[in-house]
This record gives C-alpha cells, structure tokens and sequence, in this order.
C-alpha cells in the first residue's frame, strides 16, 4: 500500500493499477456476482416442483359441528421448450461471463494507459518548469547586467527594456509551468488516493523507427486477437447469434410439456349436535358406531398426471417478428466487427506513420540542441571578449532555450505515441519495453 510521500517508479504502474483502481475493484464484484450464475447453471435443467400444503378449520353453525383438515398438494411439470432454451441460457451466460473477462483485461489496459500517459505527461510538465524556472533565473541576471551597463551608458535604452521583457516572459511561464505541472500530478495523486508522491524519471533509451510494411503484417492479420475492442465486438456477435437460435426455438419448435400430481386431503369434524327431534351424528370408522365427534378412517389420495404440446398461432406473428429482428442485429454487429477492425487497422498504421516522424524529430532536436550548445558557448566567449553584442548573446540564447525545450516536447510525446500503440495492440507497455 502507497503511503503519502511515496517514490513511484514508471515500472510500477501495472501493479499500482492492479491494486488501486477503483473501476478494476468493481469490475470484479460484477464478475464475482456473474459467477455465482454460472455456478448454478445445472440446477436450471431440474424439472418445475411445486408442493402445497393447505390446512383448514371451519365453523359451520348453521350444520352444527366444526370442519378441520388439510389438502397437500405436489407437482411436478417438465417443459421440453424451456428445457431447450435453458441450453442457450447457460450458453449466453458462459459468454457474458467470458465478455466481463474481456471487459476487466480492456479496462486494465485502458486504465494502465491513462496512468502512465499522465505519469508521462507530469514529467514533461515538470522538465518545462525545471527549464522555464532556469530561464526566469538567466533571464533575471541578465537584465541586471543589462541595467548595470546601461546605467554606464554602454547599453541602449531598447536593449535594457528588450532584457526586461525577456525576464518578465521566463517568469510568466514559470509560473504558468509550475501551475500545469501541480495539475497535472493532482490527477495522479486523486487516481492513487496520495497526499503526495515523488515521480521518478522514466529511463532513457534509443527509439528506433518501425518499418512499416514488417510492423504492419506482424500486427494486422491478428488485430482480431490483440485488439480489446473488436474482441468485444465478435462476442457480441456470438451473443447475438445464439439469442437468435432462441427466437428460431419460438417460433418453430412446439412446446411439450409433462406434468404429475399427488393431491392428499384429509378431514376430521367435532362438536356435533341437532335438533331436539333429529340430533345429528356421524359415523365413527375408527369406533364402529355413532358419535358427536368423528373423522373419516381415510384420507383422500389421488395420483394422476398429463402430456401434451402448446403450439402457439396467433403469437406466432410476434415470434417471426422477433426472430427477424435477431437476423438483423446478428448482421449489424457482424458488421461493426468488420468496420472496427479495417478501421483499426487504419489507426494503427497512421500511429506508426506518426511514430516514425517522430522519432526523426526528436533525433534533429538532440542534434539541434548539441549544436545550439557549442553556439552559445562560442557566442558567450564572443560577448565576454567585445567581439559581439549583447542583443547577439540574446538571440543565440533564445535559440537555445527554444531546441532544449523542442526536445523535452519530443521525448515525451513519443513515449506517450508508443503506448497509444501499445494500448491498440492490447498491451499498453508493450513499446516501451522492448
């Protein structure tokens, strides 16, 4: 667990992921409560069993006596149709379960990929404050020479204020720098639940070009495999096409169905009594005579059962429409499937095209850099011995701020490239470690 204060190192992005992301930990109860479905699929093939049990007690005042008892009831039904479907129904929750899975290793990547694309995005707004407050500071003592020469009368009145707008420049940006960059870490810092963490650098390392033609048909042919978004999407289409089997089943297969019974009733009466010139009894089986309290020596048994098929008409009308619409739906996500994939197939070849610009961009920029370095010094040398001007010194200086910062635009805009491309091809990292 990350403590307030924490070092993060650009390697343990995958396992803080893993561990900290809220959307992750709720993925996973969707797919703990989906797996409780599937555990129980079996018991869906079990047959309908019902049992009633009803007691009763009755005062007939009017007949004179009280009436109790009980009626049991079980029932057994077994309906082949929804047998049948009960197939398809466990066959389409074994594919949602299958597409939550998807789901959670999409959402790892995505997640993945957001966190280090800010990680990366932070460090690049700190390298800009590093280098805009170094500016502020060369800016702030160059204008105080600028203002002591002028003071001497070597200096001009224009280049005095030139030097001051310069400082003024640097130290807005500074400022403007150091507001991005908390920023920026603010939204790292929210997604980890920190108070406060330390970035470290992400390593440097060469960056090749990826020929196009060989990372193209390396790639492509399993885009279907790689890709999270078109995986999603094919299983969607096996979705489709077993609810459209289910609608078939509607439609033309008849619905048989078995049923048995055991029905089981048992009454007893009391408190008999009549008129004083008819007094009514009941005969007593267990006795074998006459009695003001009775029940009957048996109870009630009946066993039965019944067959048959449903085979619906009118509904039917309503089954073929629904059966017409499932065709319809199977042929749109089939073809999204194949629009997703020739379109991520295009994606991916316009991120190598801009990768390998690029890297050429930011190989000139290191080379412009080193090159406006050994101007400067000369120009530096120059100033110091009389043989250039201060406005000189600015020039070559602003040129070499501008390719320093060039630089630090270019390194990290191409490794936050390479995972776009990583996150197209289902593995985030996968470009920045090899």
């Amino acid at each position: 667990m990350l403590l307030a204060g924490e070092v993060v190192y650009f390697t343990d992005l995958p396992k803080l992921v893993g561990e900290k992301s809220y959307e992750l930990k709720l993925k996973e109860l969707e797919i703990q409560r989906k797996k409780v479905d599937i555990d129980s699929k079996n018991l869906r093939y079990l047959p309908s069993v019902n049992l009633d049990h009803t007691p009763f007690f009755e005062s007939l005042r009017g007949d004179g006596y009280n009436r109790k008892g009980w009626n049991t009831t079980l029932n057994l039904n077994w309906n082949f149709g929804e047998q049948g479907n009960t197939i398809f129904t466990n066959l389409i929750l074994e594919l949602e379960y299958e597409r939550l899975l998807l789901e959670y290793r999409a959402l790892y990547q995505k997640e993945l990929f957001d966190q280090a694309f800010q990680y990366a995005e932070t460090l690049k707004l700190l390298a800009f404050y590093d280098y805009d407050f170094s500016n502020e500071s060369d800016a702030d003592k160059q204008f105080q020479t600028v203002q002591k020469l002028y003071k001497q009368g070597i200096e001009s009145y224009l280049v005095t204020q030139n030097s001051k707008v310069d400082y003024f420049f640097y130290k807005y940006n500074a400022i403007k720098s150091r507001l991005d960059q908390q920023k920026s870490q603010s939204i790292f810092r929210r997604k980890f639940l920190l108070k406060d963490v330390t970035l470290k650098q992400i390593p440097e390392r060469e960056y090749k070009i990826l020929p196009l033609e060989e990372t193209l048909k390396e790639y492509e042919k399993n885009l279907s495999e790689l890709n999270f978004d078109i995986v999603l999407t094919l299983n969607k289409v096996k979705i489709l096409e077993v609810q459209k089997q289910v609608r078939f089943n509607d439609l033309w297969v008849p619905n048989f169905f078995v049923n048995v019974y055991n029905q089981n009733a048992r009454e007893s009466y009391s408190g008999l009594s009549g008129t004083w010139t008819n007094s009514q009894q009941l005969y007593d089986y267990s006795r074998n005579d006459y009695s003001l309290y009775a029940r009957s020596s048996d109870s009630d048994f009946n066993v039965g059962g019944n067959f048959g098929f449903r085979f619906p008409l009118f509904n039917r009308w309503l089954d073929k429409n629904e059966f017409e619409k499932s065709k319809i739906e199977v042929k749109l996500a089939k073809s999204e499937s194949q629009f997703l994939r020739e379109n991520t197939g295009l994606f991916l070849y316009e991120l190598i095209q801009q990768h390998n610009n690029l890297v050429e961009l930011y190989e000139i920029s290191r080379e412009s850099k080193r090159i406006a370095e050994e101007n400067y010094q000369i120009m530096e040398k120059a100033y110091k011995t009389g043989s250039a001007s201060i406005i000189e010194l600015q020039t070559v200086d602003r040129r070499l701020r501008d390719v320093m910062r060039n630089e630090i635009q270019n390194r990290y805009d191409l490794i936050q490239l390479r995972l776009q491309i990583g996150l197209l091809l289902g593995d985030t990292m996968k470009f920045l470690n090899n």
